[in-house]
């Protein structure tokens, strides 16, 4: 096996060490199909449930279901820690909340909708809103 495929095979799988100057050749073959058999099944891990189409195509932001109806565990299938934050962020930032933490406050003033206005936006949350909000809390 070339010095190439070496780095390669190191440069997509970060395991320096998997092959040594004294790996057989055999011994990298089986490693190499082994990488090849689980790389599929870790990028189909990664990919999100289908989510329904907004009900209200006006609301800005990629959730617009938390401000529109009560949402379902299906709605939330699939997403990571990140996804559901913006989710759940997404309820305040419409009603032009201003975020404090430096995270949520940078990806939210990104977003071209975006319009910082209040420092409490509680008694501007629909009923919905509020149990959306609850909900995704609970999976966080």
């Amino acid at each position: 096996m070339s010095a190439l495929n070496n780095h390669i095979i190191s440069k997509f799988y970060p395991i320096n060490f998997i092959f040594t100057k004294y790996s057989t050749r055999h011994e990298k073959i089986i490693i190499i199909l082994l990488l090849a058999l689980i790389t599929p099944i870790a990028s189909i891990a990664q990919k999100h449930a289908p989510r329904p189409q907004p009900v209200n195509k006006n609301l800005p932001g990629i959730y617009p279901e938390g401000s529109e109806r009560l949402l379902r565990v299906s709605d939330i299938e699939g997403l990571n820690s990140w996804d559901l934050k913006v989710m759940r962020n997404e309820i305040y930032a419409r009603h032009g909340y201003i975020f404090k933490t430096d995270e949520i406050k940078r990806y939210f003033n990104e977003q071209s909708w975006y319009n910082p206005k209040y420092s409490n936006v509680e008694n501007l949350l629909t009923e919905i809103e509020k149990k959306n909000i609850q909900f995704i809390k609970s999976y966080e």
